[in-house]
């Protein structure tokens, strides 16, 4: 094996998120409650498991994007800090089409750390959550282990 051969297959591990099932389904409830406008919210838990969901304001309330607001960021960043819990992840929804990051999801994506959700409600009847990793605007599909 030459010494190319580890980097590569370096290239091919794919990330791992642990997420409880309680806020895949409360990022489903908040995602079809905002329909057909996107929503948007923070993930944050500890020990790298995303345990809470925190529901943001979509500042530009608009079907084909989201904006959270600073202040809303500030305040729950500070709560974070007080509590020992990390912000961890994003997520929004994507009330008419798949659960892939769009070009201004991939140019706005400021936190290269953190796990990049997006709901799709293209079938109303069968949401479907992918999680990704976005950072310099490469994007890599992100495996989810759900806990209980």
């Amino acid at each position: 094996m030459d010494g190319a051969e580890p980097t590569r297959l370096a290239f091919l591990v794919t990330h791992i998120v642990q997420i409880k099932k309680n806020v895949l389904n409360q990022m489903i409830q908040h995602s079809q409650a905002q329909a057909p406008l996107e929503c948007c919210g923070l993930l944050s838990g500890q020990d790298e498991v995303i345990s809470d969901l925190h529901t943001m304001s979509n500042r530009v309330k608009s079907p084909v994007r989201f904006e959270m607001d600073p202040l809303e960021l500030l305040l729950l960043f500070k709560s974070l800090r007080a509590v020992g819990d990390t912000h961890l992840g994003i997520y929004h929804s994507h009330p008419s089409t798949e659960a892939y990051p769009s070009a201004t999801d991939i140019e706005e994506s400021f936190y290269p750390d953190c796990t990049y959700f997006i709901v799709s409600l293209k079938d109303p009847l069968s949401p479907q959550i992918r999680a990704f990793q976005i950072e310099d605007h490469k994007v890599r599909g992100v495996e989810m282990i759900e806990l209980e």
